[in-house]
């Protein structure tokens, strides 16, 4: 599965066009509200569309399995996106959601450990330093995210707390102002708890409010 722009052009029984032209015959009864994953304010939903295309760019003696185009509206903006799928077998649309959401799950990790540990900062020319470069740098990512987790895992034990599992961003935050033998000046370290801890259960207030929004006009279609 690769998403693609709206120029890219496939072709149907009727003929090649661009997937810009094609979503444009998509009747209004094809479109499924599915839930796509969660986020920072509950879960995601999006309207879906699946319209199957033919593989010819299959190389030859290769199985032609099922080829699909698969769009995603945004519910409020009607914002479209595209995604190129193939499978062996013919799949349900659901399950080429799920695949969705497990890739925007990996590009999540992608940024995250750019941002916090410098994955695309390493400054290097050869492969061996870029294998080095990046080794270390994924190995310091796994040490809050394997701290977040493991909170995220208490935190549903513990639904009655009213805040937001802590994210590897905050827990790197916290440790640079604990951790380090000489705390930095002007920085309480209680004080910076307590903002955490606002910070946090406030985040949690919007993702109710949000989720309570969801389930209002969110009805997912199946």
């Amino acid at each position: 599965m690769i998403a693609v722009k709206t120029d890219h052009r496939v072709t149907t029984p009727a003929g090649t066009s661009t997937v810009t032209d094609l979503v444009k015959r998509v009747p209004g009864r094809s479109w499924q509200r599915l839930r796509t994953g969660s986020g920072t304010k509950g879960e995601r939903h999006y309207d879906w569309a699946m319209i199957e295309v033919l593989a010819d760019d299959t190389p030859d003696g290769h199985r032609v399995g099922q080829s699909a185009l698969l769009i995603r509206r945004h519910r409020y903006t009607g914002a479209l996106s595209f995604y190129r799928c193939w499978s062996a077998a013919t799949v349900p649309l659901h399950v080429l959601v799920d695949v969705v959401g497990r890739r925007w799950r990996i590009e999540e990790d992608f940024q995250a450990a750019k941002g916090l540990t410098g994955l695309d900062q390493g400054q290097v020319t050869t492969w061996t330093s870029w294998h080095r470069w990046c080794l270390i740098s994924m190995i310091s990512y796994v040490l809050p995210a394997v701290i977040a987790g493991l909170e995220h895992r208490d935190s549903a034990d513990h639904a009655h707390v009213e805040l937001v599992p802590v994210s590897c961003r905050e827990l790197l935050k916290l440790l640079r102002i604990l951790v380090p033998a000489r705390p930095r000046q002007n920085i309480d370290p209680d004080h910076a708890l307590h903002r955490s801890h606002w910070r946090r259960r406030h985040q949690h207030r919007a993702a109710a409010c949000h989720r309570r929004w969801n389930e209002v006009t969110a009805v997912s279609v199946t």
